[in-house]
């Protein structure tokens, strides 16, 4: 249960983001799902997990960010809790409800970010199927450390935005690349919880709308979390466009030959 104040709530989300990209980040907490979230994403979380709940109560009250970030199956467990990737977005809540036992949770992804330390909860998983202890109780079963929490944490580097560097011919020649994909690509994109709409190259209004469809892409293309890295640590969108070519390209000629 949240226990703060309705006023302070709604403050913080009108606060939005106070990160600058190309910063150092100490201790920030990490939701760890899929590898389905990039850069101006939005999205919803249903959060029940006692972990969780402390997470969002402590970056609702203080206006925080948390990370979105994918398991890495190649580092197993510590203490029974899956280990988080090397790359993730930061997010920010953006409106929530409470709905029963559980929380819903309005959340907008900005950067990237890089993990450099991984902080890890202050108790071992506990999940048996015949104990469902809440957040307090947790606590108490901790000790209540002055500074531990229930949840993984990072010191993390916020990344910059990639380079907008491709010209108006070379995004042209990206869209008809994907053409013949694009209802393929679209399905992906509505399966993982975003809209993806294609347009003629003069109908994009700005940058921000084409790196709006370029990271949707990279979404629907993005099948695990090895992928996700190389697409997060790009610093270019040229580079970008061309992990995702490749993909179609490869796709292509797999539906070919079935």
């Amino acid at each position: 249960m949240l226990n703060f104040d309705e006023a302070n709530i709604i403050q913080s989300i009108k606060r939005g983001p106070t990160v600058s990209p190309a910063m150092n980040m100490s201790g920030l907490p990490l939701f760890i799902l899929g590898p389905d979230f990039f850069p101006g994403f939005t999205g919803t979380l249903r959060v029940f997990e006692p972990r969780y709940k402390q997470m969002m109560d402590d970056c609702i009250m203080d206006s925080k960010p948390f990370g979105y970030i994918s398991v890495d199956p190649a580092k197993g467990e510590l203490n029974g809790w899956s280990q988080p990737s090397d790359y993730g977005v930061i997010c920010y809540v953006r409106d929530y409800e409470e709905s029963g036992s559980n929380l819903i949770i309005e959340v907008e992804a900005t950067s990237a970010f890089v993990v450099q330390n991984v902080i890890q909860p202050v108790l071992p998983s506990l999940v048996d199927g015949e104990r469902f202890p809440g957040v307090e109780e947790l606590m108490e079963e901790a000790g209540n450390p002055e500074d531990g929490k229930l949840y993984l944490r990072a010191d993390v580097e916020v990344l910059s935005p990639p380079d907008v560097d491709y010209t108006h011919e070379a995004f042209t020649t990206f869209l008809d690349i994907l053409a013949p994909a694009r209802q393929i690509l679209q399905m992906s994109s509505m399966y993982k919880g975003q809209i993806l709409e294609f347009k003629e190259p003069e109908d994009y209004n700005d940058d921000l709308d084409r790196a709006d469809l370029v990271w949707k892409v990279c979404c629907a293309l993005c099948y695990d979390v090895y992928l996700q890295h190389e697409m997060l640590s790009q610093s270019s969108f040229s580079a970008l466009m061309d992990i995702c070519t490749s993909r179609v390209v490869e796709i292509l000629a797999r539906m070919e030959e079935e």
